[in-house]
């Protein structure tokens, strides 16, 4: 067969086909996305046995509103969001990791120069030892930020999951009541299946419960993050110049002691030790890495909560999501492959709209040209899409009910 037709349908008279109707191109266009996803593992079986069962539904209704094109951007949209959320904290708490590990490098490396100088007591009471104290806090503190952030993933997971539980125990409740006190005699499907999701595995009391103890827990873990980031504030405070301040008073937390001044400490010393004075760039560089961390650490946790939403809207799919694969790499690998395909059938589905008359092959020419338009968004997976589109045209032209 000649390499130019090995996508479309056989060589044929195109003016004796039929024209197609829009359930007929959508059927096409709809199974093409629904091949790719099931063999890429973008969408879950319970998404997957939905999307094929409206297909079904398509063959025998033709709507003319692409509503299965919608349907599945819709889906894909939440996958997506839930995989942007995995990738996104993990990034997160890998920035966090790196950044502990670069201070604690760089307060090692600090250590073993000033213990290599010869300095006199007076030099190490007044600076060598405040400045070794100061950097070796800092180090302690981002240490106990990365755990606090690591428990708080935990923690907001809990959350959510017995979030999602008492809400299916308050449904069940709510339903049973109404069916109570209506004197329904027989359960709906609906109702049934409620019923033996939620009272088959916990009562409401104990839902109520948990849910109310890992909110407790997920809020206390926030607030000890927020405590931390106050001291990192105040820390980053004593590295610079007084004038360039908040003007705002930070106070350290009761119980501890007062934060070493340590960009006064350094300019007293270097103006009374004079030999110190070649240490001025490396103990520079050592004061802008506490400001940006402090800067860095804010934005993090400020952009952890934000990927946060999808797992509270959509708390059954992200535990399902997170069960599949554990590895963060997949997670992005499926990212990509989602956003590629939204773009593609954004851009197929205009088809549907350009007031032109399809037959089959004609059809088939189309949404080829459509797959392996250069620079399109999902280049790179357009040989898959390719692919998928054989896949679907054999069951399209097959179908015998």
């Amino acid at each position: 067969m000649d390499d130019s037709k090995k996508y479309y349908f056989a060589d044929q008279d195109d003016s004796a086909a039929a024209t197609l109707n829009s359930r007929e191109k959508e059927s096409l266009l709809t199974l093409i996305v629904i091949n790719y996803a099931e063999d890429h593992g973008l969408l879950s079986a319970e998404q997957l046995a939905d999307a094929r069962a409206s297909l079904r539904a398509l063959f025998l209704h033709a709507t003319g509103e692409e509503t299965m094109l919608r349907k599945l951007i819709g889906l894909l949209k939440i996958n997506r969001a839930l995989n942007k959320t995995f990738s996104d904290m993990a990034n997160i708490l890998t920035g966090i990791k790196k950044s502990r590990q670069s201070l604690v490098g760089k307060h090692d490396a600090l250590e073993k120069q000033l213990a290599a100088m010869v300095v006199t007591p007076e030099e190490n009471a007044q600076f060598v030892r405040p400045l070794l104290e100061f950097s070796r806090d800092f180090v302690h503190a981002v240490t106990e930020f990365e755990r606090q952030m690591t428990e708080y993933q935990q923690a907001r997971e809990l959350e959510a999951r017995s979030a999602h539980i008492y809400r299916l125990a308050q449904e069940a409740r709510a339903r049973l009541k109404q069916r109570f006190e209506k004197g329904a005699t027989e359960e709906s499907r609906e109702e049934e299946q409620v019923k033996q999701k939620v009272y088959q595995t916990f009562n409401y009391a104990e839902a109520e419960s948990d849910y109310q103890y890992n909110k407790r827990g997920a809020t206390s873990t926030r607030n000890e993050i927020s405590n931390s980031l106050k001291e990192f504030h105040l820390m980053c405070q004593m590295t610079m110049k007084p004038e360039m301040r908040s003007s705002h008073k930070i106070s350290s937390a009761a119980g501890k002691p007062p934060c070493v001044d340590i960009y006064a400490v350094t300019l007293k010393a270097m103006s009374s030790f004079p030999k110190l004075q070649p240490l001025i760039p490396v103990v520079q560089d050592h004061l802008k890495l506490y400001q940006r961390s402090f800067g860095m650490f804010m934005l993090d946790f400020e952009k952890f909560n934000n990927a946060l939403g999808p797992m509270v809207e959509n708390t059954e799919d992200y535990f399902q999501a997170k069960e599949q694969d554990e590895d963060v790499r997949t997670k992005q690998k499926k990212l990509a492959d989602i956003e590629a395909l939204i773009a593609y059938i954004e851009d197929v589905s205009q088809i549907l709209h350009d007031g032109q008359e399809y037959s089959y092959p004609k059809l088939s020419l189309a949404v080829s040209g459509h797959i392996t338009r250069a620079d399109a968004k999902w280049a790179l997976i357009a040989e898959q899409l390719l692919h998928m589109k054989v896949a679907a045209e054999a069951e399209l032209s097959t179908r015998l009910a």
